[in-house]
């Protein structure tokens, strides 16, 4: 007879163990890895990090093996939503597509209570969406002003333009690296040297 994996069990049968335990309709085995289950699942809220919610989970069933404890913590994972698996997105698109519904049915209504609905829901879209921002991003920022490198080398300092650096010829920005550097060119088994160090 083969066993059923405890998320095809019948929900109705895992809610009732939940509200009352001594005459749950489970098998003790379903009972005893349930409660591990929802051990687990209140690790991981607690302990994030699945390596230490694993050592956190075998303190407190120690005749587990680790890789028990890896599938009991990939189960409650699977099983009970926590924080760390929220779905943040799904959630606010749900929540300001059930305010815009409210705020139709009440508009369609128009009644005095509804109108005052219709001004809550709008300050809850407010918070849900935030102010404008004063300042919008310029997207033509770049464009609008010049950016340049300061480079200095003994006592000078050479303003060199971005726009114009990316356009020299390779022989001109080989010239800039050698003023630069004055002319203190490694060698490969320099290059060699520094890597391994």
């Amino acid at each position: 007879m083969s066993k059923t994996a405890l998320e095809e069990t019948k929900y109705e049968q895992i809610k009732a163990y939940m509200l009352d335990p001594d005459s749950s309709p489970l098998s003790q085995e379903r009972k005893e890895m349930l409660d591990r289950i929802v051990s687990a699942s209140k690790i991981l809220d607690k302990n994030p990090v699945q390596r230490h919610a694993v050592n956190v989970h075998r303190q407190k069933y120690p005749e587990i093996s680790q890789r028990q404890a890896y599938e009991d913590l990939r189960m409650s994972l699977r099983l009970f939503n926590t924080l760390h698996t929220f779905d943040f997105d799904f959630w606010r698109n749900w929540l300001l597509n059930d305010i815009v519904k409210n705020i139709e049915i009440c508009r369609n209504a128009s009644t005095d209570k509804d109108r005052k609905i219709i001004a809550m829901e709008h300050a809850n879209l407010i918070k849900l969406i935030g102010e404008k921002p004063e300042d919008l991003p310029d997207p033509e920022r770049n464009e609008k002003h010049q950016f340049y490198i300061l480079i200095q080398n003994d006592n000078r300092q050479l303003k060199v333009d971005l726009n114009s650096l990316k356009d020299l010829p390779t022989a001109a920005l080989q010239e800039l690296n050698r003023a630069i550097y004055g002319g203190n060119e490694i060698t490969d088994v320099e290059a060699e040297e520094i890597m391994k160090s």
